[in-house]
Parts: structure tokens; C-alpha cells; sequence
């Protein structure tokens, strides 16, 4: 397998939703293309040390893999991929940086990551949206499934939160990280704990603007299980196959779930605010 990383560096200018729309289009292609097997994107996530670096620092990364370097090569001279270039170039200012390489740490060469993204469009103002989105102890009274929301440490960038969930009729409790990007309206969150069955699991919430009174809401999620013990079992309960299903199954009922929720009460307080 032969893995092809982008490094970019998108102006300031460029907002959330062209980012989005960039990768959303770039995924596509290699996708649809039949010689790319998996393709995601995500932040850069900045460290201290960054302020003060001497070239090039990314704010957002891709990366696909394809089955052999003959592939990669196929993929790099499609007409597609070209015009998507030519395209954006026109469009916005960014810098990018490239390497092909095998896949160099061995990490889930049997178990991989999986990356899904869900998203609906709220009839509320993308301010409203965010408040709904950065009330995390909210999310107790929003979100059925949540039972509890404790704060562990909060700053205007971060929050650590514990919280105790439903999951499959089941309570479970683990600690996630949340990092605020209020410019650009995005949370970018982690597992620091995990829930037993769990070995990963990390993604975004994006707000981005349509218009003064319509908002995309999207949802991604990076997941996979925990690697079995030594008896085989996840949480000593679960075949791997089971277990990623299992998760598959809840990714996919919990998103749509969270962002019928998020819209829900976004529009219920936008139209307060209509009223007022």
C-alpha cells in the first residue's frame, strides 16, 4: 500500500466552508476514481512550538492510500485531479506540500481507522448554532442519550469533560477533550478516556455560515475499536467484527441523533430571538 500525504497551508482568507468544499470535492474524485481505497482530511492541530517555526506549518492535512504505486501514479495524471487544481488555484491562495510513502508505522494495517461525516442544514444563524454547540453541559438536557456532563477544566480554547452516556441500553463514561476554535467555528474533539469497548475515537463539529440565517452543521467522526485482549475478545465481551459493527452502528444512529438535536434547539432559540 502506498500512502500519499498533503500538507496545506490555506490562507486566512480561505474560511471553513471553501476548506470544506475543497476536501468534500478532492474526496470524491479520488474516491470515485476506483484507484484510491481510502481518503480522509482533518486540522492541523497546532502546538506551542508553531509560533515560532521556521518554514512551512500546516493548517489542514490529507491523506489516501492506493493499493501500489502504479495506482498513485494512474491517480496523478487523471484530467480530473488537474482541473480540480486549476480550479481552486483560481479560487483561493494556499500552499501544499507532498509525499508518497509506504505505510511507515504498521498502524492498522488490519484493524483501520474508520472516518464518517454527517451533516444538516439548520434554519439559524450560525452565532446561535455555536452557543448550542459550545454549551457542553448542555448536552445532558439536548441529548437523550447523554446522562451526565461533568467539567473538568475549561479555558475560551479547551474544554475536558467527563461524560456518561446510554450507549446500546448500556451507561458508559469517558473523558473527551474539546478544542474551540471560535473564529472559525469548529470543534475539534478526542477521547482522552475511553468507553471499554472503544480504542479511538476523535473528530469535528463545524458551523459553517450558508447565510445570515442558514447554518451547514456537519459532524465527523475517526473510530475504530480497541484491539482485542489476549483472548481474542474486545472488553472481554466481543469479537472484533462485532465490536466494530457495533460502533459502526452507533456512529451512524448517535449522528444523526446529535444533529437533529443541535438543530432542534438552534431553531427553537432562533425563533425566540425572531419573537423577542
Amino acid at each position: 500500500m502506498i500512502i500519499h500525504t498533503l500538507v496545506y497551508r490555506f490562507a486566512d482568507s480561505v474560511d471553513e466552508q471553501q476548506r470544506h468544499r475543497f476536501f468534500s470535492e478532492l474526496e470524491k474524485i479520488a474516491l470515485g476514481s476506483g484507484l484510491v481505497t481510502h481518503f480522509g482530511y482533518g486540522p492541523h492541530h497546532r502546538l506551542p512550538v508553531d509560533d515560532h517555526a521556521r518554514g512551512l506549518t500546516a493548517n489542514a492535512v490529507a491523506q489516501f492510500a492506493c493499493p501500489d504505486l502504479d495506482a498513485l501514479r494512474a491517480f496523478s495524471q487523471l484530467p480530473d485531479v488537474h482541473a480540480h487544481i486549476d480550479t481552486w488555484r483560481s479560487r483561493i491562495a494556499y500552499d501544499a506540500a507532498y509525499a508518497n510513502h509506504d505505510e511507515l508505522l504498521g498502524l492498522g494495517k488490519e484493524n483501520p481507522m474508520h472516518h464518517t461525516e454527517h451533516t444538516v442544514t439548520v434554519a439559524a444563524p450560525a452565532a446561535v448554532v455555536w452557543d448550542v454547540l459550545v454549551d457542553v453541559e448542555d448536552y445532558a438536557r439536548i441529548f437523550p442519550p447523554t446522562r451526565e456532563v461533568r467539567m473538568l477544566e475549561e479555558s475560551p480554547r479547551h474544554q475536558i469533560a467527563r461524560l456518561t452516556v446510554d450507549v446500546n441500553g448500556e451507561v458508559q463514561s469517558w473523558v473527551s477533550r474539546r478544542d474551540i476554535d471560535a473564529d472559525r467555528r469548529v470543534i475539534a474533539y478526542r477521547q482522552l478516556e475511553h468507553a471499554p469497548v472503544m480504542g479511538h475515537m476523535a473528530g469535528e463539529w463545524r458551523a459553517l455560515p450558508l447565510d445570515g440565517h442558514t447554518t451547514q452543521l456537519v459532524l465527523t467522526h475517526d473510530f475504530k475499536p480497541r484491539e482485542p485482549d489476549a483472548d481474542g475478545r474486545v472488553a472481554g465481551k466481543f469479537s472484533y467484527e462485532e465490536a466494530d459493527a457495533m460502533i459502526k452502528a452507533a456512529v451512524e444512529r448517535n449522528s444523526v441523533a446529535d444533529l437533529g438535536a443541535v438543530k432542534q434547539e438552534a431553531e427553537r432559540l432562533a425563533g425566540e430571538g425572531t419573537a423577542a
